[in-house]
């Protein structure tokens, strides 16, 4: 959902770095890079030493489980579609040979779609570009919609 998180003043970050954060500085800024590496098999593996952005980061569908309007159940097949579109992306991303999954999803569609295409080259991969902007889109269509506040 985010390229980066970024570090509060009171986040401790010698003890994030030891539990495997990746921080980095831009200026005074202090940030991690995302995909995050703490979020293994579906779930924050430093969850209660986790930075303290996202502790208070609260998605629209956990806003919508809190209030009653959907249940659980309901959040949970929103997240798992998300995951799918995901998978799709990286499988596009995967097969125009140009991917590197350590970084953000976002900035590795950016550098494939940063390259001209010549339509009058391979139709494979004029095709393969075309899908992958389609799913790039229905994926940000979708966290935008269902999950950023």
């Amino acid at each position: 959902m985010f390229y980066k998180v970024r570090l509060q003043s009171n986040d401790l970050l010698r003890e994030l770095k030891a539990l495997g954060l990746k921080i980095k500085r831009k200026h005074t800024e202090y940030f991690s890079l995302q995909p995050c590496p703490a979020y293994r098999e579906a779930q924050c593996a430093i969850y209660p030493q986790r930075p303290v952005r996202c502790q208070i980061f609260t998605c629209r569908q956990l806003k919508r489980v809190a209030s009653g309007e959907i249940s659980e159940a309901e959040a949970l097949e929103k997240i798992h579609e998300v995951v799918q579109r995901v998978a799709q992306v990286n499988q596009f991303l995967d097969e125009s040979g140009k991917t590197d999954p350590g970084r953000p999803l976002g900035k590795r569609y950016e550098k494939i779609t940063a390259e001209p295409v010549d339509l009058s080259s391979d139709p494979k991969t004029v095709e393969l570009r075309g899908r992958l902007t389609l799913a790039m889109q229905e994926l940000e269509e979708l966290i935008e919609k269902d999950f950023r506040p």
